[in-house]
């Protein structure tokens, strides 16, 4: 049994949305209702989770994309940015190179979808990225990024060394079970290790068995049910296995009827899984402690982990939650 608490981090991925402009120009990308999700005046999405985080005392991280500004310029992300940081929480850098073809061809359709991914780029597309984002962040008035986490995961190590000279020292680009690295030195499990001059802290994974086959799955709110999460947590917790990164979205709160958030609904069945973990946490706080990912100790840090103990939920438990995202995902008014 382990006597120290588990570090969680609860990580927010805080993006606009293409909203199909790269098939159909005449569709444009969609900002503000993807993140605040205001139905009847009030906030679903953002307002939520900071409602929820402020009355638990949690300090989360929100990973805030960047590079959408070279579409709807500075403001739009950057107010919601500040109203984030002025909130107390941790804003880190958030990448999704395709935002950059409205950079060289604001009005344009592309022939095909842009590319999206950090890895297989040249050091000078990846210099650029970082270039670019550091600089948003310079003109929203905020702290410099010291983390990282780049977009859908996809990552090689050279998004490593162009995110050590750009000087980030943290990062959390990898979730095994979203998308693993083509160069297996990097698909390490689910706890921190040293990617060159980077602590990389991927998001947690953990596996199930429906039939005769192991999934894998990301600990993430909005996908997990609570007992899947709480489960997770304390067999962490029991193998001393520190940090915890747990990952989620603004939009993952509501509903929608469309991909463009014309019609929106409050997801219960999501806001009461945040809101679970959250009295879950405060309750068991001898044993757990949140932290941001800059606030992460760094014992051990610069040690390579081996591969831990396996960490797996009861099928009961997965077919549970299949049953009720399903539902959830069908079902308007559940």
């Amino acid at each position: 049994m382990n006597a120290r608490p588990t570090e969680v981090c609860l990580t927010v991925d805080t993006e606009f949305s293409i909203g199909g402009n790269f098939d159909n120009p005449e569709l444009p990308p969609v900002a503000e209702p993807m993140v605040l999700g205001k139905i009847d005046g009030k906030e679903h999405g953002l307002g939520c989770l900071l409602g929820l985080l402020s009355e638990f005392g949690v300090r989360a991280t929100f990973f805030v994309e960047a590079l959408q500004t070279a579409y709807f310029g500075d403001e739009l992300m950057g107010t919601i940015a500040r109203r984030i940081a002025d909130a107390g929480h941790d804003v880190q850098l958030h990448l999704h190179p395709c935002w950059l073809h409205y950079e060289a061809a604001p009005t344009q359709a592309p022939r095909e979808a842009p590319n999206d991914s950090c890895a297989g780029r040249s050091d000078a597309e990846l210099d650029h990225f970082f270039e670019f984002g550091l600089s948003v962040f310079s003109r929203w008035g905020l702290p410099r990024p010291v983390a990282v986490r780049s977009g859908n995961f996809q990552v090689d190590i050279n998004f490593y060394r162009a995110a050590a000279r750009s000087g980030i020292c943290l990062s959390s680009s990898i979730a095994l079970a979203v998308d693993r690295p083509a160069d297996e030195a990097l698909a390490r499990p689910s706890s921190r290790h040293r990617i060159g001059q980077l602590s990389e802290f991927p998001v947690f994974s953990y596996t199930y068995a429906v039939g005769p086959h192991q999934r894998s799955r990301p600990l993430a709110i909005t996908a997990c049910s609570c007992a899947e999460i709480l489960s997770v947590l304390w067999q962490a917790h029991n193998h001393g296995i520190s940090p915890v990164i747990i990952l989620t979205h603004p939009q993952k709160y509501i509903k929608r009827k469309d991909f463009h958030y014309t019609t929106l609904r409050r997801n219960r069945v999501n806001q009461n899984r945040l809101k679970t973990l959250l009295c879950f946490l405060k309750r068991n706080n001898d044993k757990f402690s949140t932290v941001s990912i800059s606030e992460i100790s760094d014992d051990d840090a610069n040690v390579l982990d081996a591969h831990g103990p396996e960490i797996s939920v009861s099928a009961r438990q997965a077919l549970s939650r299949m049953l009720t995202n399903g539902l959830n995902d069908l079902v308007w008014w559940y």
